[in-house]
């Protein structure tokens, strides 16, 4: 018998080790224009460090990557001389992916496999949503018995703590609470000496939990969701950003910004050339990437967060 967490844990490791085809869509492979938007964004934050480092967490086929890279290329010269960029993965295949995607910047990029300490930025796309989570219900935790669901007394003091201190302890619904989730951010929080942590990816706050009476654990296979991950999925759940950002704190990450992706979007300058330019053309090419921009801003536009903190000073 295992918490559901290590069974999570378990199956979400064996997926991304295995050979595996991509069984969802990700922002940066539906159109570099993502990219771009980050890129900007990104730019204004480090523009002033001497040698600043950007680092992803979680780093996909390399697809965003690339095009963050590309923009810096192209429209901020000075600035991508003097950065560094890292990618933090455990997947050999996808970072066989990305060695191959990014053979381009060679010298330009690197793979580690922990953070280290750095002044720039640290960011992910849809890296907090795979860490595992402990599952809750009615002052009970979620546990695995050859295939059996069992609800059992809290299995660890620190969940209680969690519980307790974000005001959840007379929810009745269903909570999943990712300690890897407060533990990374700690480890950004002392690793970030100086710089700006953001993390894009679908969640939700403290206040908008009532929407989710029975969790939101999917499973992801053959582009298809399933209500109740199995095995050989993408099992994930959204993020908590109120935990990220309650616990922030701790480590010295304070929020700059929390909104939807689509105002995100919004306030980059590329983003809105790439939308103007786009409406103007009657290309059929053009035409197909004018969809993808508004799949981005519709369909995951209100569903993702962008979740944005500053680390002032050492600690």
């Amino acid at each position: 018998m295992i918490s559901f967490r290590d069974w999570m844990e378990e199956k979400v490791k064996e997926y991304y080790k295995a050979d595996f085809r991509r069984d969802f869509f990700t922002a940066p492979e539906l159109d570099r224009a993502f990219g771009y938007a980050l890129a900007y964004h990104i730019a204004q934050f480090i523009r002033d460090f001497p040698k600043p480092i950007i680092f992803e967490l979680g780093g996909g086929s390399g697809a965003l990557a690339f095009d963050i890279l590309t923009y810096l290329r192209e429209k901020e010269e000075k600035l991508f001389e003097k950065t560094k960029y890292y990618i933090y993965d455990f997947s050999p295949k996808l970072i066989s992916l990305q060695r191959e995607r990014l053979k381009d910047f060679e010298g330009k990029v690197y793979w580690a496999e922990d953070l280290f300490p750095m002044e720039g930025v640290v960011f992910s796309n849809e890296f907090f949503d795979c860490l595992p989570v402990h599952v809750i219900k009615g002052g009970k935790e979620l546990f695995i018995d050859r295939g059996e669901e069992l609800w059992l007394d809290i299995s660890k003091e620190e969940l209680r703590r969690v519980i307790k201190r974000m005001g959840y302890e007379t929810l009745s619904q269903v909570i999943e609470i990712s300690l890897e989730g407060i533990a990374f951010l700690e480890k950004i929080g002392k690793n970030l000496l100086k710089g700006f942590h953001i993390a894009i990816d679908y969640g939700y706050t403290t206040k908008e939990m009532v929407k989710f009476p029975e969790g939101t654990l999917v499973g992801y296979k053959n582009h298809r969701l399933y209500q109740r991950p199995s095995e050989g999925m993408d099992i994930t759940a959204h993020v908590n950003f109120s935990i990220l950002e309650e616990y922030g704190r701790d480590f010295g990450l304070e929020r700059v910004a929390f909104l939807n992706l689509k105002d995100f979007l919004l306030q980059s300058l590329p983003f809105l050339e790439e939308l103007e330019s786009l409406s103007l053309s009657d290309s059929p090419e053009d035409i197909e990437r004018l969809s993808r921009l508004k799949t981005l801003l519709i369909s995951m536009g209100y569903r993702f967060k962008v979740l944005i903190q500053k680390k002032l000073q050492s600690s």
